[in-house]
């Protein structure tokens, strides 16, 4: 199957279903892979009766297994087959378990990688009516003269695994058993020469299906890394598994870097509507949270959607969250993490109870009326409230007029960004002939410093993961205020 990893097909018949209380009658392995193939199959004697029920399902009976060895007997044996190997078998939870019972018992932990036969039928054929052994056997045309026999079901399972190879062919095969297994995969349309393709440079990427519809947009420090990234542990039926399945090509962009990145992605998402992705969280307006101090000297919050208007102006101390519901989030498990009472925060929805160490103290000692507060307490509780907030405070423009954002990549790639207030007015490149900047998008017009001034004088919002990327990069490249931007141009700084 994949490459040289071994694979255990495996069936156990049992004396019922319960692993931690009913026992094996007989097991059979076929051993597969890594220039291996052997197989082996032995009754085991229970060391109890078999019900009536499990007699006629597998025609063997009581007498059929005494003088049989026991689990201990063949478990070294067993051991050194399934060791190692990745288990195979049909409904694998229940071979499973009971192998872990009984191994269990003579100090073996075992702990296999798994592959269900019932699991990948259900993928590959999710058309066919049913998905039992004997219903597979059937489709396939697979005969057995006996059923519920341990060789013959681990034939069964060779037999459609044999199927599966050559009906849907190798690669379909390999990529939805590395699935299942949690394996690293890359798609049957992909190659590794594809992967090699797509530089280890900073930009954006786009996944795409069959159709060519965009499944995905997504940014990248280093395009191939990250792309590497969604087909490394997408297990089973998880979100990023039904992606990897539907991802028939790759497109990508490579830009000036990581906050080049960020901006274009950020302009995409709000055009592109990816199938697969949920959009970005941030495209909602930004959350502040104002302290507000009560008639009582109580410092409160309050939750409003974007930034005051006259913040610059005021100063004011607002802290800063990408939306409502990330704030009200974080707003719990900051005051639990500092012991702040929620009551005090005037954060509480109605019928909710604050379970912070004074209100527990209150509800017992006092009913539950809430002492009002001194002076001193009040004092000390804004303080522990401005010390958990700390990490989320809106910081203020730290310049007195418009910047200029230089990103290159060392490759051929530079871009200037336009900022003030910590609004993005556009992204530019360096025209060395004609000394000048030229938008990137649009009619590629050029830019003058007075028009620079002129794009920042208008209405721009303020968007939350534009502030986040230029906080993050705030120390780690080149800002130039536009009055200073004449003289900051050299051949060494721009391309």
């Amino acid at each position: 199957m994949l490459g040289n990893y071994r694979f255990a097909l495996v069936d156990l018949e049992t004396t019922g279903g319960q692993a931690s209380q009913d026992h094996i009658m007989e097991v059979a392995v076929r051993v597969v892979g890594g220039e291996v193939d052997l197989e082996w199959e032995s009754l085991i004697d229970p060391l109890c009766s078999v019900p009536s029920f499990i007699q006629s399902l597998t025609g063997i009976s009581s007498s059929m297994l005494r003088g049989k060895p026991r689990f201990a007997d063949v478990q070294e044996l067993l051991w050194s087959y399934l060791d190692d190997a990745i288990l195979v078998a049909h409904n694998a939870r229940f071979d499973a378990g009971f192998l872990r019972a009984n191994f269990a018992r003579y100090g073996r932990d075992y702990q296999p990688r798994v592959l269900c036969t019932l699991k990948l039928a259900r993928t590959l054929y999710p058309d066919w009516p049913k998905h039992g052994l004997e219903a597979i056997c059937e489709r396939i045309g697979f005969y057995s003269e006996v059923h519920h026999r341990a060789m013959a079901d681990v034939d069964a399972m060779k037999a459609f695994l044999d199927y599966a190879r050559a009906d849907k062919g190798e690669a379909v095969f390999n990529f939805e058993v590395g699935l299942l297994l949690g394996m690293p995969v890359l798609p049957p349309s992909m190659s590794q020469a594809d992967i090699d393709a797509i530089p280890c440079q900073a930009g954006i990427y786009r996944l795409l299906g069959e159709a060519g519809e965009l499944l995905y947009l997504g940014t990248a420090r280093s395009l191939q890394e990250q792309v590497l990234s969604h087909f490394e542990n997408p297990t089973g039926d998880s979100k990023a598994a039904k992606l990897v399945r539907r991802v028939d090509s790759v497109q990508w962009q490579v830009l000036a870097g990581e906050l080049s990145a960020g901006l274009h992605l950020s302009a995409a998402l709000r055009h592109e509507k990816p199938l697969l992705q949920r959009r970005a969280k941030a495209l909602g307006k930004a959350c502040c949270v104002r302290f507000i101090t009560d008639d009582r000297g109580e410092l409160q919050l309050r939750l409003r959607s974007g930034l005051p208007a006259n913040i610059a102006s005021t100063g004011e101390s607002v802290a800063l969250f990408r939306e409502r519901k990330h704030a009200k989030t974080r707003i719990r498990e900051l005051a639990k993490e500092h012991q702040l009472c929620l009551r005090r925060l005037a954060v509480l929805v109605e019928g909710e109870l604050c379970e912070c160490g004074a209100c527990i103290l209150t509800a017992e000692k006092f009913g539950g009326s809430p002492l009002a507060p001194t002076a001193e307490t009040a004092a000390d509780f804004s303080a522990q409230v401005k010390v958990a907030f700390a990490g989320y405070l809106y910081a203020p423009w730290p310049f007195a007029e418009p910047v200029l954002v230089h990103e290159d990549n060392g490759a051929g790639r530079s871009e200037w960004h336009l900022v003030h207030d910590w609004r993005h007015f556009g992204s530019f490149r360096w025209d060395a002939e004609r000394g000048q900047l030229f938008e990137l998008s649009g009619e590629a017009k050029p830019l003058d410093l007075a028009a620079a001034r002129r794009i920042c004088d208008q209405t721009q919002e303020f968007r939350y993961e534009h502030y986040r990327l230029f906080r993050a990069f705030q120390h780690d490249l080149a800002w130039q205020p536009l009055s200073q931007f004449n003289v900051a141009i050299s051949d060494d700084c721009v391309t």
